[in-house]
């Protein structure tokens, strides 16, 4: 929302390029997501495969479709043209690939390409985590590492700086798969003990690819690396920093992450990532409609973020709660 709700160009030319803002957000988000679904597959491993998909598509359903199909819904209704006329990428969760299709049509719904990613993943992962010998998952989850930095290779050795080398599920695996190989170090038996000092090499490793980053695009040198390491640096940090969290952080971090204001807007991050997105058009349509003068950028900024948080609070008392209880009903093993 910060990126979002800046004024354009604000970050232009800075160190922020390097996705310190926008980009580092949905690459948590990646990595989170990996390594949640892993660790949630990973436990239904003991129960049949088809009782298992079963249980974790209709949770996913449950979880994500509703609001989502509703938001498509309103822009449709609303008619806007980048919704209209290619309904069926954005109901069938090819946002992404229509993003690197035709880049003009993103503009207004540019960020429903990372839940057509996750979508994606979703496919695929669940049957390599729950299908494969377990012997082998390790290996599955290191080859999507791999495969997510081969594939920007590829796209940065022949198209250049391209949307391909982003938006696409394999470019984002190593970010996913980074989350997942964490899942799997602490369900290992072997790698349990193990785990101090792997979250101790992802945060040096994490450190020392994006302080390389850094001074690169300062020096404005090696753009082709930059870009190849767009991803595995942050999500190695990210990995770590979510390795820490679960286990709890002390102090006066601990404090601010368990704050029940915090945790509430953790509970309806959904829809403020669902909804954000929209809410400066919103914005300005309200005032206008009131006879209001549109607001400086900060002020404005202000008040689509109120604005997000109310909508999403709506949308969570009002749709995402109640059908959430339907998921108790399929809860995974403790």
């Amino acid at each position: 929302m910060i990126e979002h709700f800046s004024p354009d160009g604000l970050f232009a030319g800075t160190v922020f390029n390097l996705g310190l803002l926008g980009l580092s957000g949905v690459l948590l988000f990646f990595v989170l997501s990996g390594y949640l679904i892993t660790g949630i597959l990973l436990s239904l491993r003991e129960s049949p495969l088809r009782r298992a998909l079963e249980r974790f598509y209709i949770r996913r359903t449950l979880r994500i479709f509703p609001i989502y199909y509703l938001t498509l819904l309103v822009l449709v209704i609303i008619g806007l043209p980048s919704v209209t006329q290619y309904i069926l990428w954005h109901g069938m969760y090819l946002s992404n690939v229509l993003f690197v299709l035709k880049p003009q049509v993103a503009a207004p719904i540019a960020h429903l390409w990372t839940l057509s990613v996750e979508e994606q993943f979703y496919l695929i992962w669940p049957w390599l985590m729950l299908a494969v010998p377990y012997k082998h998952v390790h290996r599955v989850i290191l080859c999507a590492i791999t495969i997510g930095i081969c594939w920007k290779a590829v796209v940065i050795n022949t198209l250049g700086d391209h949307l391909a080398g982003a938006l696409p599920v394999f470019a984002c695996l190593d970010s996913l798969a980074v989350g997942a190989w964490l899942a799997f170090v602490e369900q290992d038996e072997t790698l349990r003990s193990r785990h101090q000092h792997i979250l101790r090499m992802l945060l040096i490793a994490g450190s020392a690819i994006v302080l390389l980053q850094t001074v690169l695009f300062i020096t404005d040198g090696g753009r082709g690396l930059v870009l190849l390491m767009s991803n595995i640096g942050a999500s190695l940090l990210f990995a770590w920093l979510v390795g820490r969290a679960a286990q709890g952080f002390k102090g006066w971090v601990g404090a601010v992450l368990e704050w029940r204001l915090v945790l509430f807007m953790g509970k309806i991050s959904y829809g403020i990532y669902l909804y954000h997105y929209f809410m400066p058009r919103v914005l300005t349509y309200l005032l206008k409609s009131f006879g209001f003068d549109q607001p400086g950028s900060l002020f404005a900024g202000m008040l689509a973020f109120t604005l997000t948080v109310l909508t999403a609070t709506l949308s969570w008392y009002l749709i995402e709660g109640p059908i959430s209880h339907l998921k108790e009903k399929l809860s995974y093993p403790a």
